[in-house]
């Protein structure tokens, strides 16, 4: 029991030293995270929401230029129109000057001196004039006219050219807006991954109970598993060296039928050591060294559901732990030299 506490005593330390790091006052950095989440959350929705504001302008903005090219074309159609109209007149107006100057005839002045007396001559007079002012009237408001379509031309282009720059201003706002809002969303995602980083500590401190029991039990069965039960393989004899090897399947089986805690334990040999897990719960790696002419388990890292635990602190951990592999030599005045691990096994030198 006192072993399962200072284990999970370490794994706490290891759990608060990621948590509690910077720390104001009594909030820790998960909590200024979850403020700072929030901050961001509605900075965001505030650029939303301004970026909405600026579509939905340049959308009016666009509609209006689309209008104003409308009410352009119109004018430019009515210009041509009219342009048209006087061209009409000015062949009329020469029609009527022909009329009146025939072949070089003064035909006016034969009309006026055909009259009978001096009120017909007069009245003669009027019509003539009548007529070439009517033309020269209707001339005039045309050219008047096209003047003043142009004028309305000019001015509705000038709209055009102030819309123009403000849908230009706007695209620009919106380019700002989204510039902000990706900035934003790297730093929420920033935030969001230190969060599910705490938070999947969070869970793993709630779900270790299980895995210490079985990685503290483990520990204290290192030392008393029935290590003399193994039958070496691949035997070699000299008159100065033994040599044995022990695979990693019959360590295996060793270790699963000591107890029924122990039923899901799998030690795995490779050539950087050994590794010993249970699915779902730890996975210690180490090494082999030899102690006092025993062989002793060295665990470099353990890893607990996530959380990677190496160094002091795993020293800390296993410290009160024997983790020498218990059993005798059968060869008197022979001793331990060297363990070695490769891929499936281990292998044992023996030397006078």
């Amino acid at each position: 029991m006192k072993r399962v506490i200072s284990l999970a005593i370490a794994i706490f330390f290891v759990f608060s030293l990621l948590m509690v790091k910077g720390q104001e006052g009594e909030v820790g950095e998960f909590y200024q995270l979850k403020q700072k989440e929030q901050e961001v959350i509605l900075e965001i929705l505030k650029l939303d929401v301004e970026k909405l504001k600026s579509e939905k302008a340049l959308e009016e903005i666009s509609d209006e230029i689309e209008e104003l090219n409308e009410s352009i074309k119109e004018k430019t159609e009515e210009i041509n129109r009219t342009s048209e109209e006087i061209d009409k007149e000015k062949d009329t107006i020469k029609t009527w000057f022909r009329f009146l100057y025939m072949s070089g005839t003064n035909a006016i002045l034969s009309l006026l001196l055909m009259a009978d007396n001096a009120s017909e001559l007069l009245h003669r007079l009027i019509y003539v004039d009548i007529i070439t002012n009517y033309y020269y009237d209707k001339l005039e408001n045309l050219y008047n006219l096209v003047k003043y379509k142009k004028e309305e031309e000019k001015q509705l282009t000038l709209k055009k050219e102030e819309l123009l720059k403000k849908q230009e201003e706007e695209k620009k706002v919106i380019k700002k807006i989204e510039d902000l809002r990706a900035n934003k969303d790297k730093i929420l995602e920033e935030i969001r991954k230190k969060l599910s980083n705490y938070q999947k500590i969070l869970e793993i401190v709630e779900n270790t109970s299980s895995s210490l029991s079985s990685l503290d039990f483990l520990l204290s069965s290192i030392s008393k598993l029935p290590w003399g039960n193994l039958q070496p393989k691949d035997l070699k004899f000299s008159f100065f060296s033994a040599e044995a090897s022990f695979y990693d399947k019959d360590v295996t089986e060793l270790v699963q039928s000591f107890d029924e805690r122990l039923k899901n334990v799998e030690v795995v040999f490779k050539k950087e050591g050994f590794e010993v897990k249970e699915e779902g719960k730890y996975l210690a790696k180490g090494n082999f060294e030899i102690e006092d002419d025993k062989i002793k388990l060295k665990f470099m890292s353990i890893n607990v559901q996530g959380i990677l635990i190496e160094g002091s602190f795993l020293e800390k951990l296993i410290e009160g732990y024997d983790t020498r592999l218990n059993f005798n030599i059968p060869l008197e005045g022979w001793k331990l030299k060297q363990v070695s691990t490769e891929d499936g096994y281990v292998k044992i030198l023996l030397k006078k």
